[in-house]
């Protein structure tokens, strides 16, 4: 197990890409894709969740002839979605080992345009139970929402605050929020077989275990927990341990993943847009290029929004104008 979150996403072997499009229809329906490396297991287990046992259509393809990509293979996954609300029982489903996107979608008629507003919201990718609040400032979370697009050069002195605002989420507060997302599982564990006493004595022993926590980590050797097996008299068995650290072992594997993702989002919306926070558009097309900082700790949203003139109000109103002057024009030559 890792003693930190560097460690885990330092051993990914490479960046890899994801692509997600969303094509909005007038009343609410969505089209989707997801493009993603294929794999062995990535058409039936993957950390977005999509595959073709929950209804997606499935598309295997190699990489453009054009590009150093050419002889790697994608899976492109492609469903149909009555509303936002149904995409989001899939997509944003609770669980901590998936990522989770969430929809939204409104419908405005303002007489003679209709408005339509959409949105994707990446939820943060941590998900343990450490308050970040204690470890970064609004300073930090400031600089994160100015980041620009991946790929997007910025200046030597936001690469070094970047640099240390990893150091600061990877190394301090990931390796905190690991050991104690363990503790607290231990502590559950022997709380529901009534072993209060021991409870106690690794509340006094909890900063020393920390301690070795760290120091093993950096030796590759983090199954601290494992070892209370060791202690005399303590009730847990090294499989109850060792099952509690794989559970940990998931949610790494899940963050390490996300995390090394290189992230292209799309949204077509139908009229002429008029407003979003995305880095590109093309006629009724727009695109993000999201820095995976924007929404490693907290929730990172793209929005559009578009319109389209109603004729027939157009129409509607041309008439009852008409009407209006002819009854005046008829009031008047009475």
């Amino acid at each position: 197990m890792m003693a930190g979150l560097s460690m885990a996403v330092s051993i990914t072997s490479c960046d890899h890409p994801v692509s997600m499009e969303t094509t909005v229809h007038p009343d609410g329906a969505l089209d989707k894709t997801i493009t993603i490396f294929a794999d062995s297991v990535a058409i039936e287990t993957n950390f977005l969740g999509v595959s073709s046992r929950t209804g997606w259509q499935t598309e295997l393809f190699k990489g453009d002839s054009t590009n150093d990509d050419r002889d790697k293979l994608y899976i492109r996954f492609q469903k149909h979605f009555n509303s936002s609300e149904e995409a989001n029982q899939e997509l944003a489903a609770q669980s901590d080992t998936l990522f989770h996107v969430t929809s939204h979608f409104e419908r405005k008629f303002r007489w003679f345009y209709t408005y339509w507003y959409y949105s994707d919201t990446y939820q943060a990718i941590n998900r343990m139970t450490l308050p970040i609040g204690d470890y970064f400032s609004p300073e930090d979370f400031a600089f994160i929402n100015r980041l620009p697009p991946e790929g997007k050069p910025i200046s030597k002195a936001d690469s070094l605050y970047l640099n240390q605002l990893h150091e600061k989420i990877f190394d301090v507060y990931g390796s905190r929020a690991l050991f104690d997302n363990l503790y607290e599982k231990l502590v559950a564990q022997l709380k529901e077989q009534n072993h209060r006493r021991w409870i106690d004595s690794l509340a006094s022993y909890k900063e020393e275990l920390y301690g070795r926590f760290i120091d093993e980590g950096d030796k590759g050797d983090s199954i601290i927990f494992s070892k209370l097996v060791y202690t005399p008299g303590f009730p847990l068995t090294k499989g109850e341990l060792s099952e509690l650290e794989e559970e940990t072992d998931r949610l790494v594997s899940f963050f390490s993943t996300a995390a090394n993702g290189k992230y292209f989002h799309q949204i077509n919306m139908p009229g002429t847009v008029v407003n979003s926070n995305a880095d590109s558009l093309m006629q009724s097309s727009l695109f993000w290029r999201p820095n995976t900082t924007r929404f490693l700790l907290k929730d990172y949203t793209m929005f559009a929004e578009s319109r389209k003139l109603n004729g027939w109000t157009v129409i509607i109103s041309g008439i009852l104008v008409a009407v209006a002057v002819g009854i005046n024009f008829y009031r008047k030559t009475r």
